[in-house]
């Protein structure tokens, strides 16, 4: 499909930020829920993963407010940072390790997700989407925050017990 239109670019930037959301849903951040040893990541990514449900439910209410069918592209970036993390998490036996480099992949996501979020606002804005701005507002303002909790949980326990255990 040939994008002509900005608002096209929008629709089509909708969807990747609506399959982005879908992939971390199902798969993504349960599986680094499941792969977290320390209970305050493992705390700090289902609070994430219950945050990521309701930009999905708002993501469906900005589809229908803009009279577009909710539907996905398939996020070939987000395919490959999942990919990228996965492959290095399953090569680290070491929990404390592994948690660090989970805030990692999760900041990496989040840095993502950052970037289509305020892109998704900019254009929302230049088009006169006001139905789309606030929520797309408020899902940048978690992605931010999600980012932030991750890198002071680095800062402060994750990567402090992983430079404990190296050899």
């Amino acid at each position: 499909m040939k994008i002509k239109t900005l608002r096209e670019l929008f629709e089509v930037e909708l969807r990747y930020a609506y399959d982005c959301g879908q992939k971390l849903i199902n798969k993504g951040l349960p599986s680094m829920i499941q792969s977290a040893d320390s209970s305050e990541l493992r705390s700090a990514l289902e609070y994430h993963l219950g945050e990521t449900r309701g930009q999905s439910a708002r993501l469906e209410r900005i589809f229908t407010a803009i009279g577009a069918e909710p539907k996905t592209n398939d996020n070939d970036i987000l395919d490959e940072i999942m990919k990228a993390a996965k492959n290095s998490t399953a090569h680290i036996e070491d929990s404390s390790l592994r948690d660090a480099a989970l805030i990692v992949n999760g900041n990496q996501v989040e840095h993502y997700e950052i970037a289509t979020y305020g892109s998704l606002v900019s254009l929302a804005k230049q088009l006169g989407l006001r139905d789309a701005v606030a929520p797309l507002e408020q899902t940048l303002a978690e992605e931010k925050a999600a980012d932030a909790k991750l890198t002071q949980l680095a800062e402060t326990s994750a990567n402090v017990r992983a430079a404990q255990h190296a050899d």
